[in-house]
């Protein structure tokens, strides 16, 4: 009778270990999982800071429009914390986002070329900052936007921004007609 019992002892441990292994195992291949997630998720940076043709070549367009939307939210608060380059940053790549998805002339646009130029103005590019004014400017009234609406210092040939603007050089590399 005792070798019965040392042989279905056996048997018993013998199950056990083979459960426990499995576990084991099972275990493993979770924590393995687990840690590549984590180093994986350690070097992924946010869609924010990927450049533009990263997005356009990785994101579907479809959510282009959203990641839009969080580049003027993050540029929002990049100018509450008076961080003027990095909003502008964020905004020009928001415009050139919105460009590359046919949204060129858009109320859109013309308010980030307007942001962009209020940001210009507090850099003390007083050019480009113009130039920028002057393009929305003309978007909102192709678009026909009501004036009233929209804040701007309007003025003729003798408002001193107008004739900057004429006189400017410098070219908006990251905006084109």
């Amino acid at each position: 009778m005792s070798s019965k019992i040392a042989d279905d002892l056996a048997w018993y441990m013998h199950c056990v270990s083979k459960r426990q292994a499995m576990k084991m195992r099972s275990l493993q291949k979770t924590l393995y999982v687990y840690i590549l997630c984590i180093s994986f998720g350690i070097q992924a940076s946010p869609i924010e800071d990927w450049t533009t043709d990263d997005i356009l070549k990785e994101v579907r367009v479809s959510r282009i429009p959203q990641i839009i939307d969080l580049l003027e939210e993050k540029a929002k608060k990049a100018v509450q914390a008076e961080d003027y380059q990095s909003a502008k940053e964020y905004l020009k790549k928001a415009l050139v986002l919105k460009h590359s998805i046919g949204m060129k002339h858009t109320e859109g646009s013309a308010s980030i070329l307007s942001k962009i130029s209020h940001i210009e103005t507090k850099l003390g590019n007083r050019c480009e900052a113009s130039k920028l004014s002057s393009l929305a400017k003309r978007i909102y009234r192709q678009i026909g936007v009501n004036f009233g609406a929209v804040s701007f210092e309007e003025g003729g040939e003798s408002n001193p921004k107008v004739a900057m603007s004429a006189a400017c050089q410098e070219n908006l590399s990251y905006v084109r007609d």
